[in-house]
């Protein structure tokens, strides 16, 4: 039996709030191994949105650890709404 809580962000919308997305991770920090597979990038793209302040995170000695909400602030930032074409 897994008795790990997921960690859950919750996110108010624009048109009311009380309208919620809530936003499940299955852990609290993930490492660089984790992201680069669950972002399918390079070891030297994840440095260059580090070090350009893209993304946030947390050093343990030479160790990288992102939070759930790093991540998540990390693909809101990155997000371009559609539009229509006229």
């Amino acid at each position: 039996m897994n008795t790990q809580k997921s960690k859950q962000i919750v996110v108010k919308t624009i048109e009311s709030n009380e309208n919620q997305i809530v936003v499940k991770f299955d852990k609290v920090f993930y490492t660089n191994k984790e992201l680069i597979k669950m972002l399918d990038c390079t070891e030297k793209t994840l440095r260059r949105y580090r070090n350009d302040g893209y993304i946030g995170y947390s050093r343990v000695g030479d160790k990288f650890y992102y939070t759930a909400e790093d991540i998540y602030m990390f693909l809101k930032n990155s997000h371009i709404d559609p539009y229509q074409y006229s």
